[in-house]
């Protein structure tokens, strides 16, 4: 067992946009409250991330009481009603992944084509999840516990942690590269005061509020295998380094496979279910067993 806290956590509203850092969370089977509840899409219905589209990086997000605001230096910004009664169904596809969606109509289409400009010669649209729709997660690595979640890319929670990025970093200056910040790993709950990678070596993160009661268990499923998005700068969109940090982890240790992996990703443990609707808090303890 290593102990830790929790130094942040970070919800992504939007698929691939900027994250918003919080100093607490409503936790659910689906990750963070809000995390990755839209989605951008083409007409075809194709997602569309900073992998192909790293302007995505400079769009900023916020979360009011009631809406979800966009905002580029360049233009007013988009509010969009957290609760509304939308009526436009299509269907969205995220990796192997068809979903049944809500489109955010043609504001939101118009704002994303302006900012962000066509793609693949097709206009843009900003979608939700239909309520009455579950993506189910692949219960390959989850020894066969069962979860749902929003547009994630695979699993409802990424763990990362601080002892990690020190040795990534610390790799790159060995090269005369620049240090990254951990952002550039879109992680959800990030740890700090654990041996580095133990994240790779443990089943569960296990919570405990400050009050000393345990909020949750989280398991650990696979180790995250990372794209291009680590190598674009979460503000401004620019790729200054290109090739890294990806092609120093490829070439690191810390997994047993190969590939440039960092972080963990986790859902839900089955008896946490009644945890849903707990909060979690920036400063609770967290253990990696």
């Amino acid at each position: 067992m290593v102990s830790g806290v929790i130094s942040e956590l970070v919800i992504y509203p939007v698929k691939s946009l900027q994250g918003i850092n919080l100093t607490q969370s409503l936790l659910t089977e689906k990750g963070l409250q809000w995390d990755r509840h839209w989605m951008v899409v083409n007409e075809d219905g194709l997602f569309l991330t900073q992998r192909s589209c790293a302007k995505m990086a400079t769009i900023h997000t916020a979360i009011t009481e009631t809406h979800l605001v966009l905002t580029h230096p360049d233009h007013t910004p988009l509010e969009i009603a957290l609760n509304s009664d939308l009526t436009e169904h299509k269907t969205a596809t995220v990796w192997k992944s068809e979903c049944q969606v809500l489109d955010e109509g043609k504001k939101a289409s118009d704002w994303l084509v302006n900012v962000l400009g066509l793609w693949r010669g097709q206009t843009l649209s900003l979608v939700r999840m239909n309520p009455s729709f579950e993506r189910q997660v692949s219960v390959k690595h989850s020894q066969g516990n069962k979860n749902t979640t929003h547009f994630a890319d695979g699993y409802p929670f990424l763990l990362t942690n601080t002892a990690s990025l020190d040795v990534l970093n610390s790799q790159l200056l060995s090269q005369q590269l620049p240090a990254i910040p951990m952002n550039r790993f879109r992680g959800n709950i990030i740890i700090d005061g654990m041996t580095a990678f133990v994240e790779h070596q443990s089943s569960s993160l296990i919570i405990t509020g400050q009050d000393n009661r345990q909020t949750c268990v989280i398991d650990c499923c696979n180790p995250c295998e990372r794209c291009n998005v680590p190598g674009i700068d979460q503000l401004s969109g620019q790729v200054t380094t290109p090739q890294q940090p990806s092609k120093t982890l490829f070439n690191m240790t810390h997994v047993e496979q190969k590939g440039a992996f960092f972080g963990q990703n986790a859902v839900l443990a089955p008896n946490s279910k009644n945890a849903i609707g707990h909060m979690v808090y920036v400063g609770d303890k967290a253990e990696f067993v």
